[in-house]
């Protein structure tokens, strides 16, 4: 494959207003305050919000003793006539989920505005730099990260249960130059052996999805915002956020969450400028 070709890469793509259906769904079977208990710096949220998308049903419980993140129960085939796609093992009648969010300035950075904030001062004019980086590279970082991740998989689950990592990556802590091109899995690398974990899923800026999948030894782009009806009910509103950004949005309004959010914002190409929510 020469440098840049996406073909030969595997796709699943899902209508977008799935994101809002799996909204509803977390709510309805965990409750908003059980969902409070997922870090929204840390894009907790977020991982559940689309694990729950692609695999069609919500997670039957989150970590608050010391068990997987994310916890859930595929033993029921998805109601309304809907189909799993096939991302896990065949087979697999549960699954864990271990979130974890790459490290990175912008949330710190991100945070000492909302103190500022509260206290008064202007943070207008402040800036923060980040380097473009390769895709790989980022990879490459998170090795360690990935690491810890499964040995908790390990000590948290048994064999039974499918074994999952889910990898945050904000746009601002690791700015990824090929993340303007509609697909990555193609020119990502293999990713080296993580016994015992079926499945990475990398969340990229700022809005690609793609899964490793140990048994295939291959990746897939999971797409999720192709095919937006403007005249849905679920479609994003009228200010400019993007089909994960209104599903957040929705989930943070549905959960009572009041504190904003890091991967909330604009991007103003002519202005240079960035609006944080």
């Amino acid at each position: 494959m020469t440098d840049g070709d996406l073909s030969g890469g595997v796709v699943i793509a899902i209508a977008p207003q799935t994101l809002r259906w799996a909204v509803d769904q977390m709510v309805e079977t965990l409750g908003p305050e059980a969902l409070k208990k997922l870090k929204v710096s840390a894009g907790e949220h977020l991982a559940a919000l689309l694990a729950a998308t692609f695999l069609l049903t919500p997670p039957a419980g989150i970590d608050t003793q010391g068990g997987p993140d994310l916890w859930f129960d595929l033993s029921r085939e998805p109601s309304d006539g809907m189909k799993r796609a096939a991302i896990l093992p065949d087979g697999a009648a549960s699954a864990a989920f271990e979130i974890k969010s790459m490290p990175g300035p912008f949330r710190e950075w991100d945070n000492g505005i909302d103190r500022d904030r509260a206290r008064g001062i202007d943070a207008k004019g402040r800036s923060l730099e980040t380097p473009v980086q390769a895709a790989n590279d980022v990879l490459r970082e998170a090795s360690p990260v990935l690491r810890r991740a499964r040995d908790q998989l390990q000590r948290k689950t048994n064999a039974e249960t499918s074994r999952n990592i889910f990898l945050v990556i904000h746009l601002f802590d690791h700015f990824v130059a090929e993340s303007m091109r509609p697909i990555l899995g193609p020119l990502l690398d293999p990713l080296p052996d993580i016994e015992d974990v079926d499945t990475v899923w990398v969340l990229w800026p700022l809005e690609h999805l793609t899964v490793w999948s140990t048994e295939q030894r291959a990746w897939t782009d999971l797409l999720f915002n192709i095919g937006v009806d403007p005249e849905a009910e679920s479609a994003p509103d009228d200010d400019d956020l993007d089909v994960l950004q209104d599903a957040e949005d929705y989930y943070l309004a549905r959960v009572g969450h009041t504190g904003g959010s890091p991967y909330l914002f604009r991007i103003s190409a002519d202005g240079d400028t960035v609006e944080d929510e």
